[in-house]
């Protein structure tokens, strides 16, 4: 049975731009619904809209009566209706390119999934009171959807993608073909040689994977140290997940120097094996964990004001897609091909 893109698609092509645009969209909503979603439970208006899916009982949208609290709560609500169009753009304009790739389409409609989980555990979070566990689960779910994010995005800004969108459709269905591209200019031939091996390559691969094992259990300990903390979600009296709070924050603060001395690691291996992508990523993951550990440091000593929090918060997510695209770097490192030039008997590296 066609589908509606399968009806649309002989008909409807759109450019490699179009997607590089739509997945840059949908990894800034997925940040902002995070930070938003932080900024609903610091405040305490988790239970501003008290039911689900409508905000009262009265009125699916926040009236006067909810006050400040319904408006915050309620505005986080819209912004799942913004993810879902950007996550529609992402699936849309990655099913219609001339040559559809498989993972990028997948990625994409795995977005759309995730939203729709995350609509469901919003709306079984509010209607169980904030129950903290659900509300940590909430925003483990959240961080999928980051990751999905993340993994289009840089699929889609990647030379591995330039290189598909060289490919020619030669028939129905998936069948393709590389275009052939000259490149023969001003009479002086250049032609391509084979991708230079690197030996240190899955070494590298090993401690990206290492990095983002210990930054999954830092994000999770970090959710449940706000949920055992003094920032409940509402105003209310809301239960809390009863494990020490300080105790769980020094567990917190040791992981993230933990993680923080993996990602030096990282660099250095990378500078040594003179991998510029994953270097370049490295030194930035480098600078954003050590901003985020200077706004752990000081939301402690000043009795986490919520703004501060709010912003840790943001930087956790920065961290996290920080993280993910280290290990995508060594995954996939941009080629590095060697070239013959005829002036010249030795080889040049492009």
């Amino acid at each position: 049975m066609p589908t509606p893109f399968g009806l649309l698609e002989p008909y409807v092509r759109l450019t490699p731009r179009a997607v590089r645009w739509a997945t840059t969209f949908a990894l800034v909503c997925s940040i902002g619904i995070i930070l938003t979603g932080g900024i609903v439970r610091l405040t305490g208006s988790g239970l501003g809209c008290p039911t689900w899916p409508k905000c009262t009982d009265g009125s699916l949208v926040a009236s006067s009566g909810v006050g400040i609290h319904g408006a915050i709560e309620f505005t986080n609500r819209v912004l799942t209706s913004i993810i879902s169009v950007a996550v529609g753009l992402a699936i849309i304009t990655a099913r219609f390119q001339k040559v559809p790739n498989r993972w990028l389409i997948r990625t994409t409609w795995s977005q759309f999934f995730i939203v729709v989980l995350n609509a469901v555990l919003g709306g079984i979070t509010v209607l169980t009171g904030l129950n903290p566990y659900l509300v940590a689960v909430h925003f483990c779910a959240a961080t999928l959807l980051l990751t999905t994010t993340v993994l289009s995005y840089d699929f889609a800004h990647s030379p591995a993608f330039e290189k598909w969108n060289q490919r020619s459709l030669i028939g129905p269905g998936s069948r393709y073909a590389l275009a052939k591209a000259s490149l023969r200019e001003e009479g002086d031939a250049v032609v391509p040689g084979p991708v230079r091996p690197d030996p240190t390559r899955p070494r590298r691969t090993r401690l990206a994977w290492i990095l983002l094992a210990v930054t999954g259990v830092l994000v999770v300990a970090g959710t449940l140290t706000t949920g055992a903390g003094p920032h409940p979600g509402d105003s209310s009296e809301v239960h809390r997940i009863g494990i020490d709070w300080a105790g769980l924050a020094w567990v917190h603060g040791s992981l993230g120097v933990l993680v923080l001395v993996l990602a030096a690691v990282c660099t250095r291996a990378a500078q040594r094996a003179d991998d510029r992508k994953t270097l370049q990523r490295c030194l930035i993951l480098v600078g954003l964990l050590v901003a985020q550990m200077s706004i752990g440091l000081y939301q402690s000593l000043g009795g986490l004001p919520w703004v501060v929090v709010a912003l840790h918060m943001l930087g956790a997510s920065l961290v996290w897609a920080g993280v993910l695209r280290v290990l995508l770097a060594t995954i996939h490192p941009d080629p590095v091909a060697a070239v013959t030039d005829p002036r010249s008997a030795a080889p040049v590296q492009v």
